[in-house]
């Protein structure tokens, strides 16, 4: 593709995502950055000179009356993406806008009926979704290798990075959130939620949270803290013929396939000495699985999206009900673990789908 033929972005938030954002998008080779807008000059200043004929602004009106960048990326505090995603929408641009789509489900909502209602794309940037190895899991998962899934389990932490505009489960769970969407092609009916903050009252830096899929459905839980000495990104699956576990850190293997089970033998009658269980222990093999860049993947996803009129993987849909899910886990967390039942995110919509 011809530089003249790079689809024009701006980003919008230079801070600690933003400049990963901005060179991702280039190096699809489909877009080219166009402006950077951000509170601190300097800051948008530092991103822009590593590209090529990039403008800098502090007002975000500077790029809606450029009406050659007709899409842009958001990489602001979670708590700014509704005002500044409806002024976008509004003025006619594509968005790209960082997880969490809101903090509420009402504001997401909005901005989902918003972009359909001015045939605009809205995207939010569930990365995983976009990770190749991550969607190796779902191929196995999909075609019946693990047997009937009975739970898993997802850890996410570190010693920080610690925020303070949102709690480590609307900054790390969200990301599960969307990978167990994935993964399974279904929602949770109810969650429950607990957690702590131990170091800056009011944002709890350590959540544990439990995904009920009904009574014929797996369990599903999430760990994430920033106050944990071992960084860790891993999923375990298991299911009645085989495990998986998936770790984003090993680079080599990320994808571990464990042939163990437990097989259980119940005789005629209730005799529980009768009842006899035998471990199976196939071992363990690591499948080929072809690796990305999957901020890169998700960012040419989105041009191609602008380009074609397409629906992405991680739309604006997606990414509310991410946030519907997340926002009843922070009302159970308020509620000291309540189970809290997940309802429709939109009008008609039966719950939990």
């Amino acid at each position: 593709m011809r530089k003249d033929e790079r689809l024009p972005v701006a980003l919008i938030g230079a801070g600690h995502w933003g400049p990963f954002l901005a060179r991702s998008l280039e190096q699809t080779g489909k877009a080219r950055l166009a402006w950077v807008c951000d509170r601190d000059p300097e800051r948008a200043q530092r991103v822009a000179d590593r590209h090529v004929d990039c403008r800098t602004t502090t007002d975000l009106q500077d790029i809606l009356d450029d009406r050659v960048v007709t899409a842009v990326a958001v990489a602001t505090p979670a708590n700014t993406h509704q005002e500044i995603v409806t002024r976008c929408l509004e003025a006619g641009r594509h968005v790209l806008a960082e997880k969490p789509l809101t903090t509420d489900a009402a504001s997401s909502r909005k901005l989902v009926e918003l972009a359909r209602r001015n045939n605009r794309v809205l995207m939010v940037g569930h990365v995983f979704e976009y990770n190749a190895s991550i969607r190796g899991l779902k191929e196995i998962i999909d075609n019946g290798e693990l047997g009937e899934l009975f739970y898993l389990n997802f850890e996410r932490t570190n010693l920080g990075p610690v925020r303070l505009d949102v709690n480590a489960l609307w900054d790390l769970a969200t990301h599960d959130i969307s990978i167990l969407r994935y993964l399974l092609g279904k929602d949770p009916v109810d969650v429950s939620c607990v957690g702590r903050d131990f170091l800056h009252e009011g944002v709890e830096d350590t959540v544990f949270l439990n995904l009920g899929f009904g009574e014929d459905g797996p369990m599903a839980q999430v760990h994430a803290s920033w106050l944990n000495p071992r960084k860790v990104r891993q999923i375990t699956v298991v299911g009645s013929r085989k495990m998986a576990v998936w770790d984003d850190l090993n680079l080599k293997a990320p994808i571990k396939l464990y042939d163990k089970r437990v097989e259980a033998d119940r005789p005629a009658g209730d005799d529980f000495i009768a009842y006899k269980t035998s471990i199976v222990d196939g071992g363990m093999f690591a499948p080929s699985v072809r690796t990305n860049q999957p901020l890169e993947a998700e960012c040419a996803h989105f041009i191609d999206c602008v380009r074609t009129g397409g629906r992405p993987l991680s739309d604006g849909y997606s990414g509310l009900r991410v946030v519907t899910i997340a926002e009843c886990a922070q009302r159970s967390l308020a509620e000291n673990g309540a189970r809290v039942p997940v309802p429709p995110a939109m009008p008609g919509e039966s719950g939990g789908g």
